[in-house]
This record gives C-alpha cells, structure tokens and sequence, in this order.
C-alpha cells in the first residue's frame, strides 16, 4: 500500500513540475525582446497598383534574437505611416511580411514612343561601353566609319530607287575615319526598358544588354536624315558594332 503512494506522490510532484516549467517558460518568454515588422493582415488581398491602406496592414512581432538581417529586406512598424497610400508592384495577400521591394516602381513592360516614332536596334561596342550606365530616356549618339565617295540619299528615302526596286549597293567606309550621328533617345538596353535597379528589383534577368533600341522619326515611310545617315554607315560596315557617346543629362534628372 505504501508502494502506491509513493508512486502517486512521485506522479502528482512530476505533474507540479511540469506545470512549474511550463509557467516559468511562459513568464520567459513575455520578457524576450520583439521587433514589430508591418504584414499584410489576414484575408486581405492587394491587388497590384492599388494603395495600401490601414486596413491593409498588421503588426508581426518577431523575437530580437531570431530577426538576423530581415530588417535590410522588411519594413519596421514603427515606419508604418512611410507605407500608407504607396501602390504596391505586385499581388500581396495575408498573412505574408511587407517587403521593402513591393513598394519599388515596377519594370516597365513597353516601349515609350510617339506617333512618328518608330524603335530601331542598334548593335553596340561593348568593349569601350558599359550599358549599365545609361538608363532609358538619355541622349546618345553613334561613333561610325565615315563612307569613302558617299553618295546623297534623295529625301532620305530607305531605298533610293523605290520600293520595288533591289537595295542599293552600300558605299565603302573610309578607313581611319569617324564619324558623329545623333543624337538619338534611349528607348533599352536589351530587355531593360527602365534602371537596372529596377530590373533587379523585379527579379527579371538582363538580356542582349549590347542591343540599344533608339527612336527613330518616320514621316510617310522615310527616315528622318540622321536614321538614314546611320543606316547607310551600318550597312557599309555590314551593321558592324558601333561605339557609344552618351550626352549629358538635364540637371533636374
């Protein structure tokens, strides 16, 4: 009989215990130190382009010790108000952490041209160039093989003799000697239609960056003299890569 009791006493002080340990932890962890992150709350869909509002958002506590660098990619609460009213780039639903790329201007997805513009490809140096650093939207002019003899393009037509007649031949390029056409505007580099930044920021690869897309004016079928002039030199060099000169940006850029 005496063995029973001591087995239940042994059981009741085992269950004391546990409950001890289960408070003491309870009580520890009110005392471990939080970040607070903004959150889309749960159930809430924002869709992309629309605004965040209050009613978007939730507060998410984070232990300290658990945070590592997620404060260079998340956006702490107490900047809460810095994110009401901007368009988000992207679909968010709850319960997911507010990232500080959602609020980025998202990649642009075409190309910007007026209605006597057309976009043309240019095939460019990459040795002396670094297509990073233009952006689309700069002035940029083309450094070309002067044409030895050149020959007047009528009214700066694409084919002289009409448009059922064969291409004309191309002039020869004059070696040692260059040439200044432009200058024209910045339409891509490749597929980057805006910053590389932005591209990243995106998570969409860079692709064919030494292929520039420039606008060109065209009025009832016929390039506009500098397009043509261009044409002609590429054609002489059998569209050989051509040398990059960016113009200075306006101040207020």
């Amino acid at each position: 009989m005496k063995g029973i009791q001591g087995i239940l006493l042994a059981t009741a002080l085992g269950i004391a215990a546990a409950l001890f340990n289960f408070m003491y932890l309870e009580m520890k962890s009110k005392d471990v130190d939080k970040i607070y992150f903004v959150g889309i709350a749960d159930g809430v869909t924002v869709s992309r382009g629309e605004p965040l509002s209050e009613d978007h958002l939730a507060r998410v506590e984070i232990p300290e010790r658990w945070v590592g660098n997620l404060g260079d990619f998340a956006i702490r609460y107490e900047d809460v108000q810095t994110v009401i009213g901007s368009p988000v780039w992207r679909t968010l639903t709850g319960e997911t952490l507010l990232l500080s790329d959602d609020l980025k201007t998202p990649a642009p997805r075409e190309l910007k041209l007026e209605e006597n513009e057309r976009a043309w490809g240019i095939p460019l140096d990459s040795r002396q160039f670094v297509p990073s650093l233009v952006v689309p939207g700069d002035l940029v002019s083309f450094l070309v093989p002067r044409l030895r003899n050149p020959r007047p393009t009528p009214a700066g037509a694409l084919n002289p003799g009409g448009p059922d007649a064969p291409p004309a031949a191309a002039p020869a390029a004059a070696a040692g000697a260059n040439e200044i056409i432009g200058p024209f505007r910045v339409l891509s580099l490749g597929n980057r239609l805006g910053s590389a930044e932005v591209l990243r920021a995106a998570r969409v690869p860079q692709l064919q960056e030494n292929v520039m897309t420039v606008a060109v004016k065209v009025d009832l079928g016929i390039l506009e003299p500098k397009a043509q002039k261009l044409a002609d030199l590429l054609r002489a060099t059998n569209f050989r890569q051509v040398q990059v000169l960016l113009h200075p940006r306006p101040k207020d850029k």
